[in-house]
Order: C-alpha cells, then structure tokens, then sequence
C-alpha cells in the first residue's frame, strides 16, 4: 500500500524520516512487533522524497511511503490518522500520511516483501562512501611491467618494477576512480572529448594483491601488484545512441590490450604502476607497498625473439621447451634469467636427458613459490640436485600425461604435464602423446567468461578465441592447429589441439589426417555443430577392453511402438562377451575388481556408435548387438575394432537432493520438515565421526573420500586390533588419535557439511542412482518367441547387489523416477517397481544388476519423460523414500525436438572453430539454471511460474545447443522478479554484502540457515619421543616381527626407501602446489585435502571446482599406485608368503623412515 508524505520539513533526508518511521514500524514490543515476534523479520518499507532541482534545500516538501501490504499499510493510517494517532516529527515538522489512489508496481511489491529492511544508518553510511569515492583522479602516465629482483639484491631489499610499457597522458585524458558497488578500481585512457576511443583497465579489488604507494623523485606513483592481468574494455564515445535501454548494453568491448606495443608484452607483464599528476592525489592512498624502482625492459622484442629462437633449437627435447616457456608465461622468471638459466638448463639436457622434463616440470612450481630471498638460480641447483634419479610416477594403462594450456584475455597459462584419462584417438598415437595439447578459454582468474550486460564480450572471444582456433598458435617452438573436442570438454569451454608430426608407420600425421581417419561424417556434413559432436565421440575418455572381428558384431533395429522409440542408445552383449570386456578393465584396477559387482550394463563407442551395451544371456559367443540410434556415423570398414568402455556398471549409486530437485519436490508437495530432517541426519552423522574409528570409517566411504589412500579400510583394520579415537577402560583399547587423524576428520566433516549447506547435497535414504536400459522383450516376441514377461507401461525393475552384499534386494513398491538436472515440475515422475519377475514366464532382464529397467510398451517412455532422458548412458534417482513419493502427477515437459541448424555447404573445420567460439558466446545453461531456482524463490508459484517455465524450456534448449546449433539467445533470459538474491545464493561468493541478499522462507533458505560451518583448527604437530613409540606402532611390532621370522630366506627385495620417500614428497608437492584455487604465489592445497579427496577454497564456478578435485584424485591415484609397486609384488595374489613378508619388511622400514622425517620435520 502507498501513503503520499505531505508536510515534510525540506531540510531532511530520505533517511531521517525512514528512521522515523522505522520507530513506529519496528517497536518491540509495539503494534506490529510482538516479544514472540522479535527475531522475526523487520517488516521492509521504502521511502521517498521528491528532490529540488532548483537546489537550496534538500526537497520539496513530499514524497511517498510504500508498505509490503494493504494490512500493513491500513494498520499504519489507523495508527497515524488524526490529530489523536502517533506523531511523527522529523525535523520541525510532523509528517501526514495520505493513501495513495494508485497501485504500487508487482516487482516493487516482491521487493518489499522479500528484501532484507537495511538499517538508514547503514545505508546512509554506504551512499557516503560511494559518494566519498566519487572523485577521479587525474593520470599523468599509465604504466605496464612486473616486479623483479635485483640480481645483487640482498633478502631485504624491496623489489623493483620494470617497466615493459607507457603511454604519457598529459597531452590527453586519464583517469582513475573506484566503482565501490562494483567493488573496482578503474582507469580510464583517452579523450571523449577529441571523439577518441576511451580504454578501461579495470582492476577488482579481490585481484589486488599489494598496493603500493609512494614519490619516485616528484613523480606520485601506486603499484598495484595483481594476481591476475586486468579487464581490458574499450568504448566508443562516438556511438550512435537511440535513447532506449539497448544503449546500455554492450556498449563497452572486451579487448586483450590498449596498443599494438602493449600487446606484445601482454602474455608476460601485468602489473601496473600508476603517475598521478595533481599534487596532493596521493594522500588519498593508505595503504602502502614496498617501492619501486625502474629499470630497462625485460621483454622487448629483440629478447622475445632470442628466446624463441632458444626454444626452436629444442625441438627434440620439446617437453622441456614447454617448461621453459612456462616459466616465462606463467610470470615466473624474466628473459634475463632465462638468459642466465640457459647454460645450465643446456647442460641438464645433455648430461641426464631422460629425466630432464621432469625436473623442469618440478622446478617450475618450485621456482614459483621460492622464498623471497632465494634467485631463481639457486632454485635451480637445488632442484636439480634433489631430483636426479627421482622421475615423476609411470602412467598407467589408460592414463597419460597431458600438457595443458588455458588461453585469457592477456595470455597463456602452461600447466602439467599431468595425468589425464586416455581416449581412442591418443590410444592410436601411442609414444606420440606429447604433439597433443588440452587447451581451456578462460578468464583471466581461470574461471569460465561472464560479461556484465554493458560489455560486449562475444566480439572478443570471436577475436581472441576464434582467432586462435582459426590459425593455431606457437608454443615452445612448435605450432599447434585446432583438431577436435569431446562433449563434456566442450562444456568446460576446453579442445584439443595437435602439432604434425612424422610417424613411424602412419607418416605425416596432422589435424586434417586425424580428422579424416575418424569415419565418415556425410550424413551430418551440412550441421557444424552435429559434425563436431560426432567427431567429438572419438575423444570421449574411455578405456580400451576386447578388441573384435567384424563378424562379432551386428545392428539391430529398435524397438518402436505406437510411434514411441524405447530403446534410443541402447543395445545388447553377450555373457561371454561381457566376461572378456570385465576381465580385461580388471587387469588394470588397482583392486582387479575385488571391491566391485560384475557389470549388467557397460556405456561404450564403438567405432561410429555410442550407447549403453547390456548383457543378453540369450546371445551364444561373442556378440555385440548394436541398434540403429546408436549408429552416430559411418566407420571405414574396419576388420577389427576395439570396444571402448566409458563407463562399467560395478555398483549401485547414491542419489543426492541438490537445489534444484529440493525447489521441483517442494513445489509438488513434499514437506520443508522432510529435508530437514534428511539434512539433521547426516549432519549428525558427520559431527559424530569424532566418536570413533567406525563412524569416521563410514563417513568416509559415504562420501567417496580417501579411496586412494584407503583410508576407511585401514582404520577399520587397526580397529579390529584394539585402536580407537576414544578409548574406554572397559575395552583395553589404545588411543590412535593423532593431531593428523583429527585434521584429516575435520577436514572430511567441513567437506560434507558445506557441500550439504552449499549445495543442499543431502543423500536420499532407500534411494539409489542407476543406469537406464529398456526391456527387450518386445524385441524377442517379435522374433517369434512365446511366454515373454515385459514390463507394463510406466513399471520399472531394478536390482540392487552391493560389492561385499551376499544377496541382491529386488526393489519393489511405488517411487519416485527423476535425471538430473531436474528444472520442470514434471522432470520427477511416478513409478512402480515390481520386485522380482515372475520365474514361469521368458523374462530378459531378470539377470540385470545395477541398472534400472524402463518398460518398452505403451504410449510413452518413460525415461524420454524425464526431462528428455535417453538410454545411451543418462542415470536416474529411483527414490523410495516415503514422504517423497508424492500423490500428484504432473505432466512432464514437451519440447519438440526440431532439425539441427544447417548451412548450405559441407561443413568445414573453420565452421566447427565458428561453432565453439558461438558455444562459448552462448554457454548459458548455468546462468538459466541458477535464474530458474532463483525466481522460483521469489516467486509465490515456485517453478509453476510462467516464468520458471520458460526459463526451463530455455534450459532445454541450451542443454541441446551442443548437438543441434540452436543457442539461447542471452536477451530472451528473464531478469529476477526482484534486485537481490536469496540468502543461500552467498554461499560460494567471497566477502558477501547482507544488503545484497533476502532470507528466503522456502527450504533451500532454512536448510542453508541451519548449519554453520566450523574452521579447520590449527594443527598442532604430535610429539614423538622417538619413532615407532606410537600405538599403531606398539600395537604392530610383534605381529610384524612374528612374520619376519617366519620366512625362509633372506629378503631378496631392495629399494632406496629415502629415494622413495623423496619422490613421493616431491609430487605430493606438485600436485598440492598445481590443484589449489588460489591465486597467491607458492599457494597449495594442504595435506588432509589432499588425503580426504577435497578442496575446501571457495569457488563462484562449481564446475571448476569439481574438475580441480577430479584431476588432483587422478594424480594422487596414480602416485600411490607407483609407489606401491615399488614396494610390493607385481601380484599379490600370486606372490609367495616369503614374497609377501619382504614387502611386510619394507612397508615396515618405510612407516618407521615416515616417522623419522616427521620428527625432523618438526624439531
């Protein structure tokens, strides 16, 4: 309801009459605040006075009072009506409230209602500190370089600044000035008023590392010294302008660099000195830096072109150009100690060649985080020496290392080689792998590219990445051509790249020949982006299994009724074949399938298809039964051709409820105390795993952490021996608490507990995550056999077999059936599970395990209803949980499904390289997804919204974009009802402002409420008085010394234990030092994050983050594979006892040596 404010004093502000009125609004107790109600939210009232143009006073004696509600708004006039109501003066007058005639706008009303009251005082206190730091302040020189070291500087001495680049600003404009709601500072280069172009370097206040401050002679200099480059923007002041709301939009450009000479030195110098000309500017800085000084350019051409020329000449040792143009790239070491370096770098080649890539790899991440005091040199000759003999882990099969390379705005960033997941395309070039190169487009904190709607981004990245797919690139002396990508690197805005190379057999291999031997792609040529993604099969990380003849394998048509297809992407194998197929992929686990269930279902490519292959026990030797929708395009008539698996069945997984499935299921009914207490329920299960070894053993493996290390089964292990967290006298047991046990608790308690209130990934109880195949049935009735069983239309069959489970459990009873991402109320549908198949009928899927069977009959698919779902290897949450299983349908979604965009000529590589600049451009199924949840928030429909539906029909399209070309256009993405965010969306946002944020009422905001999130406590080191006087040693001695004794000949194993240890600390290093998020010199993730599987930093991307987590398990994965086999047999199982107790006697003498580094360590 809205009052008109008459008789206002014109000497008073907007927020002296708010708090005026906030007196009345918010006495407690009080008319509209009760004492019950007083941790309830303040009711939110908005203000406003109607300004003087004139000046003189401060208004004009009126203004308005909006209040959320016409009940709020009728017990105010009641309470301030005549001469007899409550007074307000402000001022030296008393205020008079008139109803207003006209009806306050609906997102003014969600604004009222949902915004967070913001105390006068606090607001008032911000708008003066914005207008505070409305001055600019006049440039005299913008200046472009980096901070350096002298060579003769002593530890104490300040770091100098070079400077690479400059531009004088006294014959034009600059100007610098902070942009406080946007949390910025920036300067501003040109002169609208000549019409010349105005440039931008925008620096973020969370990029700023030190500033610095100070006079170089009677110049007024600031340093800023970033963690990454600055937004470089461009603007036009010349612009044509229509007056509408499109002059606002993209009206700034994103550009690389100001000129031609500070695009040179871009890719190697960013940080930014500053000469202020008006005398007295400077006293406005308080923050001061140490100072800089000037010195001649680093990176001139002339030595550009020295190291370049350098890098060419090692061609043959190319791993180790690489590091060295990291090291230049990657801000690390300048030309000049480059140039200092290279003897020596020379002689590393000659002398000890095959370990000298990787002592560079490890010098490089040494070199970054060196103490302030040590020269680059003597980092050096410290690595070097540490290192010989110390080679970085052997890469498995079906793993390799990977250099990779994320292209920003300003430059290249060099990373690895580290361990990557295999695909069919770097299997056929094995012993070639370094020509391949993984290449990510990113911004310049490594985060994907967001644009504000002023910025026009997608002319940059069709400059900056189009320019680079296009003509390729030089790297440490080599060029490399854009070759491909695979579905989900694409979605990680990442690509394959390949430099030509000879080879033994195949010849002259490039991009072009790569591409032409992957099949043909005729039948989808006219769509660019179906023709990359067929390509894009090919790099789909897979391991290799059983290769087969072409008579092995056959195609089969697909089961089609009613004009309903049922079985898109899924097709058949053999038991023997499958057998082959398991025992191959066990040969390569570090386990060989021990702690796994014999798959049902594998997701595979195979030559020109892709799809799900689910065991046929009808089908007699080896077949692979392959259907028509799996065919994606032609092979080249191949004889043999190897089954690539991407994913075996071994295991039933859990389903989580995230936000999106928590805002669908709330709107449909489930109750908010249900997610409640689903949430209590682990966060009492995390927060007791303190209690004991048990509980912190199954928090563990709830959660997938420590596999690697196989922490859980460990502990468990110790525990059958007498060890626990908290001994009692009842039980004799010993205490095996370490302050390390209680950090690596800790750090697994937070990681389950911010992804629970950041996330709301809660585990659904009696629930289960599986693979989707249909019911062949059908397809063997019509091949004329009788007394078939299929199942009803709408039933499902799921049988669940758990590694370790003696018997499987057949589930059966009413469920839920959903695929993430869930966004439509009706991407959840309802089910029936049938339990076991009757025994006296021909039932085909009565062996599966592991996968949920969808019926093939009736007049809809069921999996095709949930949310566009195939059968090609999507996984659906079959949820049993009672109070989720909701009464009321709800019609699923329908997007018709139209033809690809087409052009009217083959496509062309240059089409594919359009279409992923396009992808980038127009990646927006986050931003959809988040605007959906957000809206449904605010919304008093939820996702019934007709603007939630929208935005899920707009989510479809996106998440189709990939395969049919049809992008969302940004413009057609409604804005939020209202100006602020719910409370639970600061989760991952650094230094959140309350003001920015309402306290949502729905679930998602009491779950996110509901937990806070302890710190990680200080570790504190344990005391040794010696090594092995612990209780895990103690409790270990004998048992081992029993066994020693009992073998027969001396131990026939010999290792260098201190070579061992050195090697393993060295890459535990790299990798801590490689998977941080953190954007702080010599940052590492610490070691219980490395141990538990997890990164605790915050991050706005979860994307990013989750990839830096998967990377950094592989690693670590591979690591303690190599040093296992260093250790133990190459076959447990086949070892003999005295070959099991040589390994006993080694892992023995390498707890004891872990024991006598740690003391020293901390002496």
């Amino acid at each position: 309801m809205e009052f008109t404010i008459r008789n206002v004093d014109s000497e008073v502000t907007e927020y002296e009459v708010t708090k005026k009125i906030a007196e009345v609004l918010h006495a407690c107790p009080g008319p509209f605040v009760s004492d019950a109600d007083a941790q309830q939210r303040l009711i939110n009232f908005r203000v406003t006075l109607e300004k003087n143009e004139c000046g003189g006073v401060r208004n004009k004696g009126f203004g308005s009072l909006r209040l959320p509600s016409k009940d709020v708004g009728l017990k105010f006039r009641r309470l301030v009506d005549g001469e007899d109501g409550i007074t307000i003066k402000v001022g030296k007058k008393r205020l008079k409230f008139i109803p207003a005639n006209k009806p306050i706008p609906s997102s003014a009303l969600v604004t009222l209602a949902k915004a967070p009251y913001v105390d006068p005082d606090i607001a008032q206190k911000r708008q003066e500190k914005i207008d505070a730091l409305s001055s600019y302040f006049r440039i005299a020189k913008v200046q472009i370089g980096i901070f350096y070291r002298p060579k003769d500087a002593t530890p104490s001495d300040p770091r100098a600044f070079s400077v690479e680049w400059q531009i004088d600003l006294l014959g034009g404009l600059g100007w610098l000035n902070f942009e406080y709601e946007h949390k910025l500072i920036r300067a501003k280069v040109g002169d609208p008023a000549r019409g010349q172009l105005l440039y931008s370097l925008v620096v973020n206040f969370v990029n700023i590392n030190r500033m610095a401050v100070g006079y170089d002679f009677v110049d007024q200099y600031i340093c800023f010294d970033l963690f990454t480059p600055p937004i470089i923007e461009r603007e036009d002041f010349n612009r044509t302008l229509t007056g509408t709301k499109a002059d606002t939009r993209n009206y700034r450009e994103r550009i690389g660099a100001i000129h031609p000479g500070h695009e040179q030195i871009a890719p190697y110098a960013h940080q930014i000195r500053i000469i202020l000309s008006e005398p007295g500017d400077l006293d406005k800085f308080k923050q001061f830096c140490k100072v800089a000084e000037l010195r001649p350019p680093f990176f001139t051409s002339k030595r550009l072109a020295w190291v370049q020329r350098w890098l060419r000449s090692l061609s043959s040792d190319w791993p180790v150009a690489f590091q060295i143009e990291a090291l230049l790239r990657n801000g690390v070491a300048n030309t000049k100690e480059l140039e200092d370096l290279r003897p020596r770098i020379e002689e590393l080649i000659r002398c000890h060649r095959p370990f000298a890539a990787a002592i560079m790899r490890y010098f490089v991440i040494r070199a970054a985080a060196r103490p302030p005091g040590q020269t680059i040199h003597k980092c050096f000759e410290l690595v070097v020496q540490k290192k010989l003999g110390n080679v970085r882990p052997e890469a498995p099969a079906g793993r390799f290392y990977c250099h990779r390379v994320t292209v920003t705005p300003t430059r290249l960033i060099l990373e690895g080689p580290n361990i990557l997941q295999s695909n069919r395309v770097i299997r056929e070039y094995e012993g070639y792998e370094g020509n391949f190169i993984r290449v990510d487009f990113r911004d310049e904190d490594r985060l994907q590219y967001r644009w504000d709607r002023e910025v026009d981004g997608a002319s940059f990245v069709r400059r900056r990445v189009g320019g680079l797919l296009n003509d390729g690139f030089e790297l440490a002396g080599k060029h490399f051509d854009f070759l491909a990508y695979s579905s989900s690197a694409l979605r990680e805005h990442a690509v394959w790249f390949v430099s030509s190379f000879q080879h033994d057999t195949k010849g002259l291999v490039n991009a072009h020949t790569i591409r032409d031997s992957l099949g043909d792609f005729s039948g989808c040529i006219y769509s660019p982006s179906k023709y990359a993604a067929r390509m894009a099969q090919a790099f789909t990380a897979t391991d290799s299994s059983v290769k087969i003849h072409r008579s092995q394998w056959s195609e089969m048509p697909d089961i089609v009724e009613n004009g309903v297809m049922f079985s898109d992407g899924v097709g058949t194998v053999s038991d023997e074949l499958g057998n082959l197929i398991w025992q191959t992929l066990c040969d390569a686990r570090r386990d060989g399938g021990a702690h796994a269930v014999k798959p049902s279902a594998y997701q595979i490519r195979f030559l020109g298809f892709k799809g799900v292959v689910a065991v046929d026990k009808q089908l007699e030797g080896i077949q692979l039964c392959l259907r028509e929708s799996m065919n994606k395009f032609k092979d080249h008539g191949e004889e043999y051709a190897m089954i690539e698996i991407a994913r075996p069945v071994v295991k039933p997984n859990t389903p989580h409820l995230n936000r999106p499935l928590i805002t669908v299921l709330e709107d449909r009914g489930a109750s908010k105390d249900t997610f409640m207490e689903l949430q209590q329920k682990i966060v009492a299960e995390a927060r007791t795993a303190h209690d004991s070894v048990e509980l912190f053993a199954a928090l563990l493996e709830s959660h997938g952490l420590s596999q690697t290390f196989r922490l859980a089964s460990t502990l468990r292990r110790l525990n059958t021996l007498g060890l626990e967290f908290n001994p009692t006298q009842l039980h004799f047991h010993r205490n095996v608490d370490t302050p390390f046990l209680a950090q690596l608790r800790a750090c697994a308690i937070n990681h389950v507990l911010r992804a629970v209130k950041h996330d709301a990934r809660i585990p659904i109880p009696n629930s289960y995550m599986l693979m989707g195949v249909t019911d062949e049935g059908p397809a063997y009735e019509k091949k004329g056999h009788s007394n078939v069983f299929k199942l009803p239309p709408g039933k499902i069959y799921a049988c669940i077999h758990k590694p370790g489970d003696s018997e499987p459990i057949w589930l059966h009873g009413p469920c839920m059936v959903s695929r993430s991402p869930v966004i439509h109320p009706g991407d959840v549908q309802q089910s029936y599970a049938i339990g076991k198949p009757p025994s006296d009928k021909f039932c085909l899927f009565s062996h599966l395990k592991n996968v949920v069977v969808f019926a093939s009959t009736g007049a809809t698919c069921l999996a095709n209803s949930l949310g566009g779902g195939d059968l090609d290897g999507d996984l659906y949450e079959i949820i049993q949980h009672p109070p989720l299983i909701l009464p009321d349908y709800y019609d699923p979604a329908s997007y018709p499904s139209g033809k690809p965009f087409t052009i009217e000529r083959p496509s062309t590589i240059n089409d594919v390289c359009d279409f992923v600049v396009e992808y980038i451009n127009s990646d927006v199924v986050g931003l959809v997804s988040n605007k959906h949840i957000t809206i449904a928030d605010q919304a008093s429909d939820g996702s019934f919204n007709e603007t939630c539906l929208k935005l899920a029909a707009l989510h479809s399209q996106a998440v189709d974009y990939p395969k049919n070309g049809w992008k969302v256009d940004i413009e057609d993405i409604p804005r939020s009802l209202i100006p602020y965010k719910p409370d639970w969306h600061a989760a991952e946002v650094e230094s959140p402002r309350p003001t920015d944020y309402y306290e949502s009422d729905r679930a998602l905001g009491h779950l996110y409420r509901n937990i806070q999130l302890d710190d990680i406590p200080t570790y504190v080191p344990q005391q040794l008085e010696k090594p092995l006087s612990d209780a895990i040693s103690i409790t270990l001695r004998s048992s081992v010394k029993r066994q020693l004794e009992r073998r027969e000949r001396p131990s026939k194993l010999k290792v260098s234990l201190d070579s061992i240890y050195s090697a393993y600390l060295d890459e535990l290093i790299y990798v801590a030092t490689c998977h941080t998020l953190s954007r702080v010199p010599g940052a590492h993730l610490r070691e219980e994050e490395i141990v538990v599987g997890t990164i605790l930093a915050k991050c706005s991307q979860k994307r990013f983050k989750t990839d830096r987590i998967y990377a950094m398990r592989e690693c670590i994965s591979v690591l303690i594979r190599d040093i296992r086999g260093k250790m133990l047999p190459e076959s447990m199982e086949n070892a003999s006892l005295d070959e099991v107790r040589d390994s006993l006697e080694i892992g023995w003498s390498a707890w004891a040596l872990s024991q006598e580094k740690y003391k020293e360590s901390h002496e």
